[in-house]
């Protein structure tokens, strides 16, 4: 994956939601600045694992992205390891009763990658699990499972798009 093409059309997106966005409902940020390999090998002697690889390579070119679609905090690398945003995803995912029962993970097997303002936590599935690299979408449930970090990221990046549509729509409706 170009990370660097994607993060800059990413970017563009949603910059052009903030012109439509009359309301100002949405932030319009940027991702934060990449991390380096030392950085992300410090990371990863602290939790005890390597990275999946698609989610360390977005760290090597993005740390993180505050408001990246709509309330949606993707994690930087200080945010993996604690910070107000790891501790609110710590409890989102210990309020879900079995998480097992939920999308097949149990609570050590996760690691949390984004959170919203609201009720809403992704998780990556860790190394050691059947099917490592594995993104879940949770909300009081499973809302949605992708393959890796790149296939969730595009979704992500397709909701902001369709928000751009909406709001495209609403600033200047048709006759």
């Amino acid at each position: 994956m170009d990370w660097k093409r994607e993060l800059v059309i990413a970017h563009l997106v949603k910059q052009e939601i903030a012109k439509v966005d009359e309301e100002h409902l949405w932030e319009n940020t940027s991702p934060e600045v990449a991390v380096t390999e030392d950085q992300v090998w410090l990371l990863e002697s602290e939790l005890g694992y390597k990275l999946d690889a698609q989610h360390r390579a977005f760290l090597l070119h993005a740390n993180g992205w505050r408001a990246f679609t709509q309330h949606v905090d993707v994690f930087g690398i200080g945010d993996l390891v604690g910070g107000p945003r790891a501790v609110k995803a710590i409890e989102l995912i210990e309020s879900l009763h079995d998480l097992k029962e939920l999308c097949g993970f149990d609570k050590p097997d996760v690691l949390p990658i984004a959170v919203s303002d609201d009720i809403d936590v992704m998780v990556i599935a860790r190394p050691h699990t059947a099917a490592p690299g594995r993104v879940i979408w949770l909300a009081g449930g499973v809302i949605e499972t992708f393959p890796g970090f790149d296939e969730w990221f595009f979704a992500m990046f397709d909701y902001n798009r369709y928000e751009y549509q909406r709001l495209l729509k609403k600033h200047r409706p048709h006759p």
